[in-house]
């Protein structure tokens, strides 16, 4: 082979050596120091033949189809040389950009070595692999950014429903705008979570279902809502969740009542059916006395009537389970729309009737561990002799309702809300989470109720306590209108609302009306 004179030892005539740091078979070596192509260059010693070696570099265009074509050397281009053998123009790559600083008219010996004693870790070779680091810091899993937008969703709700009763009474602009904000970015996260991510079916059933509710309690975008609990429901009845089927449809109804309330109902007369046909008992209970809650709404003579037709099919189905505390519960509210619809002694009679069945249940073990319900009874029955001017049973009435309101509260929660137990017999299905239908302490599937909380409880105990003395204010020493000052005074100091603004001041206008407002 014949070597280029340029690089011919002067004295020897021979090649000169290799460089020790380059003993290694390496085809750059070749093409470097001896002008050869690389794509010529056959692979090192064991490589498989076939394959482009660490070094291969694809041969130039013109230097491909020189049988086809003579390619003239370019005098503009450094990085070629052309060579004429036989009449063909061949074109030859010269030395890589990596070498080309190279003087070759230094001294063998006082030369760069070719190759960086470092090697260059920047330039990965076709068969480079990437080395997993010690120190590699670990990538979270979409999984991980859920469960963050979801905590931060109930930290930013809970905060803001701590400002509620700042925001709401005390009516500073700033808090309240504070507390609109903190509800935004609370929906802005569940709403991330539900657009951005894929989630598991019964886990977006959930978020769906605690997204929708947010919208109903603090916001007007009621399409929003209902939007959100249609596809909720689309997707439950696709997997069979018909605990969170029924969840979605029971607030479903509540949001559809807010623009059409016959439509509402309507949408509940078929939801009642479906649970009527698979025998959910619970629900059952618990889609009639929404409906029967609603029809309450309306307050026109119909409706109350047929508000009545429903507690009555609840009594009925509550007769042939065994259910004496939903039992119970009928017979309470039975007395308060008695006492609602109007004042005549009809009424008043009625409503007596009621509480006295009320009552006569209560005695049981499982009733009897309900504390609302027996404060309810008590507030009734004194209502009923307010309504009736007698004086005398006013008074010790109003003993018993105190003597009610001064017994241990710890089974009171902090909402107001309180749990009738069903027969387990009449569950076909077990409840899961914290919906409407829910297990109790004991393991027995429960109707959620909501109700006042025992702040407001026993400030309406001062009002009525006033009530039943006030015939005889003058005689006792004002004490009439000294229990009305306790109670407002009570309110003002044992206030504490948790709930949202719009909750909040619907508790303040009633309180006004009542003239327990501060």
């Amino acid at each position: 082979m014949d070597y280029p004179p340029e690089t011919m030892n002067a004295v020897s005539g021979m090649p000169p050596p290799r460089h020790p740091k380059d003993q290694h078979h390496s085809s750059s070596n070749y093409a470097d120091q001896y002008g050869i192509p690389a794509y010529q260059v056959p692979p090192p010693v064991g490589f498989p033949q076939g394959f482009p070696h660490a070094d291969y570099r694809p041969a130039p265009y013109a230097a491909m189809n020189f049988m086809n074509q003579q390619t003239q050397p370019s005098a503009a281009s450094p990085s070629s040389t052309a060579r004429r053998s036989s009449g063909v123009a061949v074109l030859v790559p010269g030395p890589s950009p990596s070498h080309a600083f190279r003087n070759t008219s230094l001294p063998l010996d006082s030369r760069p070595p070719l190759h960086s004693t470092q090697p260059n870790v920047s330039t990965p070779t076709p068969f480079s692999r990437p080395v997993a680091s010690a120190h590699t810091v670990p990538q979270p899993s979409p999984s991980d950014y859920q469960l963050l937008l979801l905590s931060l969703a109930e930290d930013y709700l809970a905060t803001a429903h701590g400002q509620a009763r700042d925001a709401t009474f005390k009516n500073r602009e700033n808090t309240l705008r504070n507390y609109y904000k903190l509800v935004a970015a609370g929906l802005a996260c569940l709403e991330a979570v539900i657009k951005k991510f894929k989630l598991q079916p019964q886990m977006e059933a959930n978020v769906r279902l605690r997204y929708a509710a947010v919208l109903y309690e603090e916001t007007e975008n009621v399409l929003e809502a209902e939007q959100c609990l249609s596809d909720g429901i689309k997707l439950c009845d696709r997997y069979r969740f018909f605990d969170l089927k029924y969840n979605m449809e029971h607030l479903l109804a509540q949001v559809l009542f807010k623009g059409s309330p016959r439509a509402s109902l309507k949408f509940l007369d078929g939801v009642i059916k479906d649970a009527e046909a698979y025998q959910h008992t619970a629900w059952l209970y618990a889609l009639r006395f929404l409906k029967a809650s609603l029809l309450l709404r309306l307050s026109s003579h119909q409706d109350i009537l047929s508000a009545f037709t429903q507690l009555r099919s609840i009594s009925m189905r509550a007769d042939q389970s065994s259910d004496k505390a939903v039992l119970a519960v009928v017979s309470v509210l039975e007395a308060l729309v008695h006492l609602r619809q109007s004042s005549s002694a009809e009424s008043i009679e009625q409503a007596q009737r009621a509480i006295a069945l009320a009552r006569s249940l209560q005695h049981g073990s499982v009733t009897g561990q309900i504390p609302q319900l027996t404060v309810l009874t008590n507030v009734l029955d004194l209502s009923c002799s307010l309504q009736q001017f007698d004086p005398v049973q006013s008074v010790a009435k109003m003993q018993a309702m105190q003597a009610c309101l001064e017994s241990p509260h710890d089974a009171w929660s902090a909402d107001g809300s309180f749990l009738v137990p069903v027969s387990s017999q009449n569950a076909s299905q077990a409840p899961t989470g914290n919906g409407v239908v829910r297990k109790d302490s004991k393991g027995l599937p429960s109707v959620l109720f909501s109700w006042a909380p025992w702040t407001d409880i026993y400030a309406l105990g001062y009002l009525l306590s006033s009530l039943s003395i006030a015939h005889r204010n003058t005689s006792d020493g004002l004490r009439s209108e000294q229990m009305l000052k306790e109670g407002i005074r009570y309110l003002d100091s044992k206030l504490n609302i948790s709930h949202c603004v719009r909750s909040s001041k619907t508790i303040y206008r009633k309180r006004r009306e009542s003239g327990l407002g501060s």
